[in-house]
């Protein structure tokens, strides 16, 4: 049997990526991904909408430094400085996303999924969300305790992620 909170996110997901969907589609906007620690979900999750194909660029899963650099552009001395889960990275591969792209809008994630890869400084649930709006970049902390879930930590903390990038996106769409 799934996980309640588990079922709940993704039911929550799926209200909000067709929320998203239907914004951009009356808007006239494209959207376009960057994920990391999500693995594509957030794609996965606005290409589940019928009428996506309107408003959905493309998508990219860059889970390996390099491929952040060759992919997206963002810089070994940002990762060098900061780390691949930094405000700093999830900032440059929005943008990056963004001029790759052409989109209106780009989003990205970066993150520890766990349950391995935390470390005291970035425990296991810190993610970051990069936000690119028509020129605009901002980028947030989500942090998801892992003990939230009773099962599958990871997938939760993968969830949550989608849920909060999904409901940034659609606050955004809200305000144009």
């Amino acid at each position: 049997m799934m996980d309640g909170k588990i079922f709940s996110l993704r039911s929550s997901i799926d209200k909000t990526a067709y929320n998203v969907v239907q914004l951009l589609v009356k808007k006239r906007l494209k959207i376009s991904t960057a994920e990391s620690c999500t693995g594509g979900l957030i794609s996965a999750a606005i290409t589940a909408v019928s009428g996506s194909s309107e408003i959905f660029d493309e998508g990219i899963c860059t889970y390996a430094n390099e491929a952040k650099m060759k992919h997206l552009n963002v810089p070994f001395e940002t990762l060098e400085k900061y780390g691949a889960v930094s405000e700093e990275t999830a900032l440059a591969m929005a943008e990056g996303m963004a001029k790759q792209s052409g989109s209106d809008i780009a989003i990205s994630v970066t993150g520890i999924a766990g349950p391995t890869g935390g470390t005291l400084e970035k425990p296991v649930g810190t993610v970051y969300v990069g936000l690119f709006v028509k020129g605009k970049t901002e980028a947030r902390l989500v942090f998801t305790d892992p003990l939230e879930s009773d099962e599958k930590p990871r997938e939760y903390i993968r969830l949550s992620t989608v849920l909060s990038a999904l409901e940034w996106v659609e606050q955004e769409l809200f305000r144009m």
